[in-house]
């Protein structure tokens, strides 16, 4: 715990102190939502990765934000990245461009780092629009299984946990810059395993705030096309790959291969165009050269 010298702990900082980063790329129909939901007295960033339907929806927000055009996709830790090194407060909150704070979340979030002291990853409570606790609390190393995890109402306060969720998270600007910030060898996808990896080698806690909420609206209800599906995991296991790789955990890369291919075969012979474009994408990020750094293009 932070303590001032008098033994009590340390007033929260001010929401002025906070700056949110937003990453868009054809989020025009969701961004606005979320940078409303920002507290006015915090600063707001929002780095777009070029685009394609461009940033008319820049002048309709209900508030100030500072837009930092990309001149390419760069991904989305890259983009992270660029918003905070654009940031000059002490705290940088990252948060998805489909997602959006309740009423006193980065009050909450503050209060927390009062008490706990930096450095620290602190995360709000994520819940999908239907108001269920969205947790993820292992990486990809060590996955938990959803029977193995608390129930909603066995979480009594705060808490720590072992995975960063890139959806919604703050912490001080220095020390996510000095952690490195996100990998940008990875493109989409596993980015905030990596930085959970490298916060806990780092004995850096990882602290949800039960009293701070966000809402992450998600993927959307509809199924995604043959050929976004298949690009979506082929990123998916490019960056598996990477993780694995950089990492030194092992990839029995043949035997992978066999049970993809096996999967292909099944879902052609079940006429599922979904669970086929799920395993031809996997199997062809499998074989994908290794990106060192980076980003690959959309």
């Amino acid at each position: 715990m932070s303590a001032s010298k008098s033994g009590c702990p340390d007033a929260a900082p001010a929401e002025g102190e906070v700056t949110v980063v937003f990453v868009t790329y054809n989020s025009g129909e969701v961004i606005g939502r979320a940078v409303a939901s920002v507290p006015p007295a915090c600063d707001v960033i929002v780095v777009d990765n070029a685009s394609p339907q461009g940033t008319a929806w820049h002048a309709a927000l209900a508030r100030p934000a500072q837009l930092v055009p990309m001149a390419r996709n760069v991904g989305f830790g890259a983009g992270c990245n660029a918003g905070a090194r654009q940031a000059r407060t002490r705290y940088v909150l990252f948060l998805n461009p489909d997602a959006a704070l309740e009423e006193g979340a980065v009050a909450a979030l503050l209060a927390a780092a009062a008490r706990y002291g930096a450095p620290a990853v602190l995360m709000p409570a994520i819940v999908g629009e239907d108001g269920r606790l969205m947790r993820k609390e292992g990486t990809i190393f060590e996955p938990v299984r959803r029977s193995a995890r608390l129930r909603p109402e066995e979480v009594a306060g705060d808490y720590c946990t072992r995975f960063i969720h890139g959806a919604a998270f703050m912490m001080e600007r220095a020390a996510f810059l000095a952690l490195g910030g996100f990998d940008e060898g990875i493109f989409l996808y596993h980015e905030d395993d990596d930085l959970s990896l490298r916060a806990l080698a780092a004995g850096v806690p990882i602290i949800v705030v039960t009293g701070a909420r966000a809402v992450h609206a998600g993927g959307r209800s509809s199924t995604p096309g043959f050929r976004q599906t298949f690009t979506t995991n082929r990123f998916k296991q490019q960056s598996d790959s990477y993780l694995r790789a950089k990492h030194g955990q092992p990839e029995a890369r043949g035997l992978q291969a066999l049970k993809l291919a096996g999967g292909c075969l099944l879902a052609i012979l079940l006429l599922d165009v979904h669970r086929l474009a799920i395993r031809a994408g996997k199997l062809r990020g499998l074989w994908d050269r290794r990106r060192d750094s980076g980003p690959v293009s959309q």
